[in-house]
């Protein structure tokens, strides 16, 4: 593949063909974007960093079951919960709309999949629109897209 446009930080994708280090199906985030062709990526712990050429990769696309700490999902009434924890084969929500306080029980993968769905975040225009929207979001705004 060609180098994407609008790229951000966390953008993620698999690995198509074996590179140093990096294998074949294995999904790995953008760590920063430097505009080259061959940036650095995360593997999935974030314990180690690799360059590799956007030819070796195809794009990533997140779903429900992907979701780390710090995501938010949306259930079934329309409120939001973050993830607060994720385990091996379960996560930890926060209470609908209150980031802040924790659900009791822990929701296994399928549950998420089925009850819950990946709030997307808002795409970007262009770099100014990026940078504004970063602006933003350190400021404490919320950014939602209509």
């Amino acid at each position: 593949m060609q180098r994407p446009k609008n790229l951000k930080e966390g953008d993620q994708f698999r690995v198509i063909e074996e590179d140093e280090g990096l294998y074949v199906g294995e999904i790995i985030s953008l760590k920063k974007d430097d505009e080259s062709n061959c940036p650095f990526f995360w593997n999935a712990d974030r314990s180690d960093s690799y360059c590799i050429n956007f030819s070796k990769l195809e794009p990533h696309t997140k779903t429900v079951r992907d979701a780390q700490v710090g995501d938010v999902v949306v259930g079934c009434f329309g409120k939001e919960h973050m993830v607060l924890e994720r385990g091996q084969s379960t996560v930890l929500l926060s209470h609908g709309n209150d980031f802040k306080k924790a659900i009791d029980t822990n929701h296994t993968f399928d549950e998420l999949e089925e009850y819950f769905t990946l709030k997307a975040a808002p795409e970007v225009v262009d770099d100014k629109t990026a940078k504004a929207m970063k602006l933003l979001k350190e400021a404490g705004y919320k950014i939602i897209k209509e």
